[in-house]
């Protein structure tokens, strides 16, 4: 395991090239955060979907099902609408423990599998982090590669958490997420959000590639 520079995350940070994009997202989230309206259900996952690459639409058998816009006026905007999403949302306080994000995501995952065929874990993060950025962790293939380089091998220097319902990948994510979080409160006294850890683990992935 390799630590972090100060200077690492420093230049993580002052990347604000994509941060108006996400400010957009924010904002949709911030002002239309129910799922009543056809409108605002396909407005928020179509477009944080196809903004980070991860798509609702990318199913596994794409001849069997509605193609296009279709997909979201027929099929996923109604199973959205009758879903629990909004009560599972707003069970989330400011305070609320790790095992209740985690058990969210779960919950919401699967709810995107009875839409898609496909464990779309990685649209869940990022759609439940639009909605309460303060508690969800980004989750997509370069951040995996990057927070395993930069946190303990041995799952048992992580911490410990037990949700009754988990998708087992993103709670193994969320885990290094957290001890990643304290390390760098305690050497540098910087308590960072999930977005800046989303940041850096971004520029530790790119600069590999420099």
């Amino acid at each position: 395991m390799r630590k972090i520079t100060k200077q690492e995350i420093e230049k993580s940070l002052a990347n604000d090239a994509w941060d108006l994009g996400n400010q957009v997202l924010y904002d949709l989230c911030s002002q239309h955060p129910l799922h009543k309206s056809d409108q605002e259900i396909i407005a928020k996952i179509w477009l944080i979907g196809r903004s980070y690459a991860a798509a609702l639409e990318r199913r596994k058998n794409k001849n069997s099902d509605l193609l296009g816009d279709l997909f979201y006026e027929d099929k996923a905007a109604p199973k959205i609408k009758s879903s629990e999403i909004d009560s599972w949302l707003n069970s989330l306080k400011d305070d609320s423990i790790p095992e209740k994000a985690i058990e969210i995501h779960s919950k919401l995952t699967k709810l995107f599998f009875d839409i898609s065929e496909l464990k779309k874990r990685s649209l869940a993060s990022k759609y439940l982090h639009f909605h309460r950025p303060d508690l969800f962790f980004i989750y997509d293939s370069r951040s995996v590669a990057a927070i395993r380089k930069i946190t303990p091998s041995a799952e048992k220097e992580l911490p410990s958490l037990s949700p009754k319902k988990s998708d087992k990948d993103y709670a193994s994510f969320y885990w290094r997420c957290l001890w990643l979080k304290k390390d760098l409160q305690k050497r540098f006294r910087r308590k960072l959000s999930p977005r800046q850890i989303d940041k850096i683990l971004l520029y530790i992935t790119d600069s590999k590639k420099k």
